[in-house]
């Protein structure tokens, strides 16, 4: 158990520990009879089918299972044949399905936020939702990562810049390895994160026992989790006329890259950013959307009727 705690994050370690459960009630429920073999693994995960599961969830249990079972035939069960092949035969039947066909277009958000005026004037919980938008699409990392940041490893290179390291373990982090995000003084103190961030450090200095950056807008103020940043930047969806029935916090990650592909970003820099591998094919299959705009064909068609 403590080596698949360590192998993972925390949201991926809950996930896995769920697999576990699932795995010990089928143990017991096999009896005396049961044998630890590859079969046996391969009807566990047709059990998860059977239930109703997609596809991305029998694949965490396949990973979970690498973990916690180690190798047969010389294969690590995720890698062993007989299990490759009934992954593919699931991604056939319950392909793993998209969360948005298209995505909201973050000059939207950004027109709001730059309508509320100078950060001096905002309260903090109105500064708190700011900087978390501001945060999510300048940077295209996850609600996790966001709640991950901790005030001593935030570096301010110079009045221009300021360097960011997450050092917890989150989806993406590879051992040995911290996530660095880099930001630079943008030309409007309205959109601009490095100001937005400065100010809010000094607001909140005086906030004792926090590590964390991001912290509650009520008293007593202490770290807020993930879950509070999501309901920040949904209430931001909302305010700038984004249906949050359909679009959750993780949209910012979807809209932040698709809208940087469009204006001409280089793919290497979005992956970069985002901490996709050059070779990673998520961005392509899951993130990569057509932007919903105002100015689509309907809409040209209907404003060019002079009353």
């Amino acid at each position: 158990m403590k080596v698949l705690q360590a192998s993972c994050s925390d949201s991926t370690w809950k996930q896995y520990l769920n697999v576990f459960n699932k795995w010990q009630t089928y143990r017991q429920s096999c009896g005396p009879q049961f044998s630890l073999k590859i079969e046996t693994v391969v009807e566990f995960l047709f059990m998860l089918y059977e239930e109703g599961k997609g596809y991305s969830c029998i694949n965490t249990a396949r990973s979970a299972l690498s973990i916690l079972l180690g190798r047969f035939d010389d294969y690590a069960v995720g890698n062993h044949p007989l299990v490759t092949r009934f992954m593919k035969g699931i991604g056939r039947l319950r392909p793993p399905s998209c969360k948005y066909s298209l995505v909201w277009d973050p000059s939207n958000v950004l027109l709001v936020i730059a309508s509320w005026g100078c950060n001096e004037s905002l309260n903090l919980k109105n500064l708190s939702k700011k900087l978390a938008a501001l945060l999510a699409l300048c940077s295209a990392q996850r609600v996790q990562t966001l709640s991950a940041i901790r005030r001593n490893d935030i570096h301010f290179v110079s009045k221009d810049m300021v360097q960011i390291f997450i050092k917890s373990r989150l989806k993406t982090t590879k051992p040995g390895q911290a996530h660095v995000m880099h930001f630079s003084k943008y030309h409007d103190d309205k959109l601009c994160l490095l100001t937005c961030l400065q100010h809010y450090l000094s607001v909140t200095g005086g906030v004792p026992a926090t590590e964390n950056l991001f912290v509650s807008t009520k008293l007593p103020y202490k770290s807020v989790s993930s879950q509070t940043i999501g309901n920040w930047l949904r209430s931001v969806l909302q305010i700038a006329g984004i249906d949050t029935t359909v679009f959750k916090s993780h949209s910012f990650r979807h809209a932040s890259t698709s809208k940087a592909l469009k204006e001409g970003v280089h793919i290497d820099e979005i992956y970069k950013s985002a901490g996709w591998s050059e070779k990673s094919r998520v961005f392509a299959s899951f993130y990569k959307r057509p932007i919903v705009s105002c100015n689509d064909f309907m809409s040209r068609l209907l404003s060019s009727c002079k009353k």
